[in-house]
Formats: C-alpha cells, structure tokens, sequence
C-alpha cells in the first residue's frame, strides 16, 4: 500500500480512567557503603517504590499490604561484614558500665572494609508493625509487633556495631528497642519503659552520644539516654500567639550536635549541644512543618511542611561573630502539603527530593545552587503501565489497587472512504458510540495488586497479588464476569509480577515472584484444569551453554552468574513463536514458544531496560532502556537488525537528554517498519526502512552577524531541537526525512497501543488538572493588599 492510500489513523484519546497516584509519606536515600545509590519512596496506599536516583527510574514497587493502612516511616541499613560484628561494643549491651572510671582504653580498631551488600529495607506504619522487605521477590523478610499501637515515626541508630531501630507509638507512649541480626529482626530485652502522656510524633538519635530525642505533642522535646532510658533533658518551643500546644512533626542532628526541630506554628528550631537552649528560631513557614533534611557537613537544613515551600538554611561563618542560622532560599514545587524531604550530596546524584500529598517527585540537582538549582518533575503515575488492552475485543482495562475495570471502545462516525478524504490531521471526529464500563471486578487479594492482562480476544483476564494469581472470564453481552476454577492453585503458581497472553488467547504467559516464567495452556476450557505446558528458570541464575551464540559473548558485555532477580518484562510476538523477558539484573532472554524452550540470551547493555516489545510480525524484539536508546534485535539469528547497527546511536540528542524515560513501544499491521515508542509527555516514531542521518546546517543570518561581532557561545538545554555552537552552525537531524519525529500532543501518557487492523490506536491520558480535583484542598493564605 503506497502512502497516500493509506488510511489515516484514528486515535482513541481515552481520558476516563480516573486512576488518582497515590501521596508520598516517606523517602529515604542510601548512597554509602552500597553497590549503587537507591532512593524508597512509601506512599500512602503502602506501596514502596524503589528509584533508581542517577537515571530517575523506578526499578521495583513493592505492593502495600491490603487493611495494613499507611506508611509513615521508611529506612535503609547497609549490611555489615562480618569482621564488623566480631567487636560487639554497642552502647546498649552495658548500661553505664562502659562509663566506669577504672575502664581501660581500648586499642583502635582499623577501619573496616566497606561493604558492598544489598542494603536492609525496614518501614513502619499505622498497623504497627515494623517490615523488612524483600528487594527481589517484594514479599515481607519478617515483620514484628510493636505492642503500643500505630507507628507515627522510625530512626536509625547510628552508633554501635549491631544496627537499631526505635519506634514510638500511641497517645501512651512505649520505647521499643530492635536488634538487627543478618536475617532477623528481634526484640531486644525490655529496657526500662518510657510512658508519656502526649504522643510523640518525632525521633532523633545523636550522631555520637547515646542519647535519642523525642518530639511530642505538648511543646516538648525530651532527650532520653539509650543505655538506661533515662530522662537526660527537656526543651520547650514557642507555642505561639494562641497558646496552644505546639506539635513537634520533625526532628533532625546534625553532625555537630545540633538539633534542629520543625512545629506546627511553621518554625524551625536550633538547640545547641552542649547547654541545651535554643539557638535560632526561624519562624519562616505560614503551616506546620512537616518534615527536615540537613547536610552531611552540617552547614545546610531543608524544611518543608503545608505550606507547600521549600525553605533553605545555611550557617553564616563570619569572623567576630557568633555563628548564625539564615534563611538562604526559598521555592515552590508542589500544590499540596509536602510531607517527606531527602538530600544526598553524593556524585553524581547531589539532589533534594521533595514529594507529598499531590503525589509528585521533584528533583531539585545541583544543590549546591539552590534556590537557583534545575528541577526535575517526574510523572506522579507509574513507569510500568497499569492499562492492558484486548486489541481484537475492543475492550480496555485497568488495574486499581484491589479491583480492575474494563471498557468498551467507541466507535467514530466517518467511514473508510470518507478517511481517505477531506479529514485534516488532528481533526475530531463524530462519535457514534461512546465508551462504556462493561465490567469491575473487586479483588479480594493480600497485597494491592501488582499485574494483570488481558487476552486480545477480551475472554479472560487474569490479575496477581504478591502471593496469589487469579483467572476471571469475561462475557460482555450480557455482561457478566466469574472466576474460573480450573486454574491451577497457588500451590503450583505464586504471585505474578508481570503477565501476558498470546495474541491468539491460547496461553497465559506468567513471571512469579520466584523468577521463574510458567506458561499456562488456557485454550481448551473442557479440561478439568489448565495444563502449566513449559517452566522457565533462566532468570534464577543459570546460564545456558557456551554454544548458544548470544549466551556466549565474551567480554563486558557477557552475561554474568546472578542469583535470581525480579523479572519486569514479558512480550510475545504477534505470531505467537517468540517470548521475551528482562529481569532488573538486565538479563534479557529469548523462548521459542513452539518447541518451548530456551532461545538466546542478549548481551547485556550499560543502562537498564525499560520495557521489551516484538515488531509487528516479525522476530525482531525492540529494547528500549532508561537513557533512552533504542535497539532492535533479531531473536531467530541473535543479532542486532541492520539498522539498529547503524542507527541506535544516532538517535537526536534531544531525545536521548529527555529526562523522561521511555515508558513502551509498538508497531502496527499497516506500517510494521514503524516503531512508536512513549512516554509520560511525548510520542515518538522510528521509520526503521530509513536511515537517521546527522546533518549539519548553517544558519545564514547567524554566519552574517559573526562578520560584526563575535557569537557567545550557548550552553545546549535538555529537550531543546538543535544545538548551537560558536560558528553558527546547529547540529540536526533528518526530521523532514521521516526517520525520527517526535510530538507532544498527548500527555501525560499512561499507555499507547494499536487496535486490531493497525489503523485505529489508542492513547490513555490523565490530565494532571483531573489528578488535583480529586485531591484535598491545600494550603490558602489570605493576603490584603494596602
């Protein structure tokens, strides 16, 4: 079919799943003593989020725990080696004897090795419970009781050998103390209890002393010794014009002692180390302060609370005067209360992170510059898409916390011969049916839901927690929806994390939470249960032999012997021969869905993928990864087409510098040389029967004014077209050509995908105006102007 014969394409812009993100309640960095830096983020709804901080992508989503409630307090413990717990000399095990006069001074102890372990991940929450979390298979390590009700806040200890936590619960309050071994977390013994009237809402260890701190709801906070939990002293804060009990949300020291403290009449407070009275108080906030975050040189502090402003403070060092606290920045980020700050001054990292009850992630880099600092503002809706789409049954779904809806398609008004026609590009068309909610399934699940689909034909839809996966048919005239019985039991299958179907809805295709791929023969319904026909176990660790010819390359970008990992990619072809999978350990395996077996395994690439898809009819798998390169393998002769060899390095640098990453890719029957790839703010399109070529071209009117005056040289910006140098010449690419264009006509994107046929698609759409109406009100200050 020649080009202009071709029928034009007809875009669903489907803006009614009301899919509302969830607020951010905590976040936490670890950049030290790791393989790599990681940021957790927990929200409201209880899923945590595990950010990959030197490209901004999310790497895993541990589901929240259904009735479990929010999330306030998340953490991060390196591993420690084991010479590090040889020497046991924690200030806890003896209390007060390591203080004795005739004590005699031990011997330095050399510096331990650092570590290069997974981190622990520990949070707390309203169903007072304290959980360590597993990164690869999601589920819950242990999980233990704190015996004094819901969890408001949790602190580290950062002295000793053995690792601690500290939680304090209630309106009456209990000091509970966790000792951390390498696979446990328990109770240690009781030490003396601490009962408060008030309930403390704050936690704080000292960098050096045995001492922790406590911020509570009547104007106070108490400093207790951890060897005898003693009371050391109290500090009182300002109460304010109305004389009400200030509540102290936020606490943090700083490494020289200091303790600086946040309240609800919007003041941040300095206490000084040694005399325990108050410094400085900067009363900069209109709100409550909910949260803090100091430097690692104990020179800058970041408030944060209602009013939505993010507030800078640096310590003045000027000679002949006393050291002073100052407010040196001051910006806006958010519409809504901002509940959680983390900053790590780390290279290449070097960011503030801020989020909150709108549910969006800014990034403020470079912080040494701030207020001046760039941001970065991720999308509040997750990278792994929650829409699936039944392309022949014209039905839409998407997957909620406990439940999943689905939809019919509309229909437009214009024919095939009235397209081909008169119709303008962008032109809306008449709508002859409207989209209808066909079915809404409640989930009764233990964990929110983590994956779901369904097959082309929209018979079946299949849904996962963390420990269960469920099988539903559908039936939309009249529409009715049951769960099938013959699916094999969770004994035999756990919890997917991600599922597909074959484009003949005859398999079910699943990637458990063990790693390991079962494909499941759904297409004879008369059996007394589905057959689970081929297991995969690639994804454990194992490699296959030398032979194979992907699985042999030799060199950096040889597969390495890695223990089992969390798969997050799975995609068949649309003839149904070839399956596709990626784990976060950038395995990326090749099946033969005829002879169900093992294929290839690519090479492994520097960055992480993001998403796998097959072009349309052909074994030719498209990887898509978070710098945003592109590259198309040939699954059946294991090797890169020829035009990914030639042009998946050519890609516009203004699209490789995008700062958000590609979310999916697709192709389509009417034009399977055509890639779309998507992402939150943009479509782009790959024509791979045509070469990206590098131009370079002048700008006349730029060459003339260099003959009067000299150019100044112009730093390139991120998701600029074109860069400039000093000769006036800008660095492009053949857009008119056809190889690569880009648009921003939709957004932000959840999904993007071709219908049967390839001459209709459809986009998922959630304005970000929608996502704040369903918000909370926030923050408004009343202003009189003169």
């Amino acid at each position: 079919m020649k080009e202009a014969e071709r029928t034009p394409l007809q875009i669903h812009r489907c803006r009614f799943v009301e899919y509302v993100p969830s607020a951010i309640n905590s976040l936490s960095f670890i950049s030290k003593d790791v393989k790599r830096p990681l940021l957790a983020c927990a929200r409201a709804n209880g899923d945590i989020e595990i950010w990959n901080p030197i490209s901004w992508h999310i790497e895993r989503t541990i589901p929240g725990i259904t009735g479990a409630g929010s999330i306030e307090s998340i953490a991060w413990i390196p591993v420690v080696d084991e010479d590090d717990d040889e020497d046991d000399d924690d200030e806890d095990d003896v209390e007060g004897d390591d203080q004795s006069a005739g004590k005699k001074p031990q011997q330095p102890k050399k510096k331990p090795q650092k570590t290069l372990h997974t981190p622990r991940l520990f949070t707390a929450g309203l169903d007072g419970f304290i959980t360590e979390w597993d990164l690869v298979t999601l589920a819950p390590i242990s999980r233990v009781e704190s015996g004094g009700g819901a969890i408001w806040s949790m602190a580290v200890s950062p002295l000793g050998k053995k690792l601690r936590l500290v939680v304090k619960t209630g309106v009456f309050e209990f000091s509970r103390l966790l000792q951390l071994d390498r696979k446990t977390l328990l109770f240690t013994k009781r030490h003396a209890t601490v009962k408060i009237v008030h309930r403390i809402l704050s936690v704080a260890f000292h960098p050096t002393k045995p001492i922790i701190s406590a911020g509570s709801s009547d104007s106070c906070i108490r400093s207790y010794s951890t060897q005898n939990y003693r009371l050391l002293h109290r500090l009182t804060v300002d109460t304010g014009k109305r004389r009400e009990e200030t509540l102290v949300w936020a606490l943090t020291y700083l490494p020289s002692g200091t303790l600086v403290s946040g309240d609800s009449i919007g003041a941040v407070s300095f206490f000084d180390d040694e005399s325990h009275t108050l410094m400085k108080s900067v009363k900069s906030h209109y709100a409550d302060v909910l949260c803090l975050a100091a430097g690692s040189q104990g020179d800058v502090v970041y408030s944060s609370g209602v009013d939505r402003r993010v507030l800078q403070y640096r310590l003045t060092k000027k000679p002949l005067f006393r050291q002073n606290w100052v407010l040196s920045g001051d910006r806006r980020f958010h519409s809504h209360d901002v509940r959680a700050l983390a900053l790590c001054e780390t290279k290449p990292i070097d960011s503030l992170v801020s989020g909150g009850m709108d549910a969006t992630f800014v990034i403020s880099k470079t912080i040494s510059q701030f207020p001046d600092s760039k941001q970065q503002r991720q999308s509040p809706f997750p990278q792994k898409s929650l829409i699936s789409l039944a392309d022949e049954g014209r039905l839409l779904m998407a997957r909620f916390d406990d439940s999943v809806k689905v939809w019919a398609l509309g229909q437009s008004i214009a024919t095939a011969e009235e397209l081909q026609g008169g119709v303008q590009f962008g032109e809306r068309l008449g709508v002859a049916q409207k989209e209808r909610l066909v079915a809404e399934l409640k989930i009764k699940c233990t964990t929110n839901l983590i994956a779901s689909a369904i097959s082309s034909d929209g018979a079946l839809i299949a849904v996962s927690d963390l420990f269960s996966t469920k099988l539903f048919a559908v039936f939309i005239d009249p529409s009715r929806v049951f769960r099938v019985k013959k699916f094999p039991s969770p004994s035999l299958i756990p919890g997917s994390v991600s599922i597909t179907f074959t484009p003949d809805s005859k398999r079910l295709i699943l990637a458990g939470t063990d790693s390991i791929i079962r494909v499941i023969d759904v297409s004879d319904p008369s059996v007394d249960e589905f057959e689970i026909v081929a297991v995969f176990t690639e994804h454990r660790g194992k490699l296959r032999s030398q032979s194979n010819a992907m699985a042999g390359v030799e060199g950096p970008s040889a597969p390495k012997h890695i223990g089992a990992e969390l798969i997050t990619s799975l995609t068949v072809s649309t003839d149904c021969q070839w399956l596709a999978s990626g784990d976060m350990a950038n395995r990326v395996n090749v099946y033969t869905l005829d002879g169900l077996k093992h294929h290839a395994t690519i090479p492994q690439l520097q960055a992480q993928h993001t998403s796998l898809a097959f072009s349309f009819n052909t074994a030719n798998l498209i990887v898509t990864l978070n710098s945003n390169e592109i590259f198309i393998y040939d699954a059946e002769h294991a090797r890169l087409t020829d035009w990914s060899r030639n042009n998946s390095h050519t890609l516009p640098k203004h699209f490789l510098e995008r700062t958000d990453t590609i979310m999916g890719a697709s192709s389509c029957e009417t034009a399977p040389q055509k890639i779309v790839v998507w992402g939150a703010l943009y479509l782009a399109c790959l024509d791979t029967n045509k070469s990206i070529v590098k131009v370079t071209t002048h700008n006349k009117r730029k060459v003339d004014d260099k003959k009067s005056k000299p150019i100044e040289k112009k730093t390139p910006t991120k998701n600029s077209h074109s860069s400039e140098d000093s000769d006036g010449a800008a660095e492009g690419w053949d857009i008119k050509g056809g190889a690569f264009s880009i648009q921003f006509n939709y957004g932000p994107t959840m999904f993007f995908g071709f219908l049967a046929g390839g001459e209709e698609a459809v986009v998922v759409e959630r304005p970000v105006l929608s996502v704040m109406d369903a918000l909370p009100s926030g923050f408004y200050r009343k202003t009189f102007s003169a």
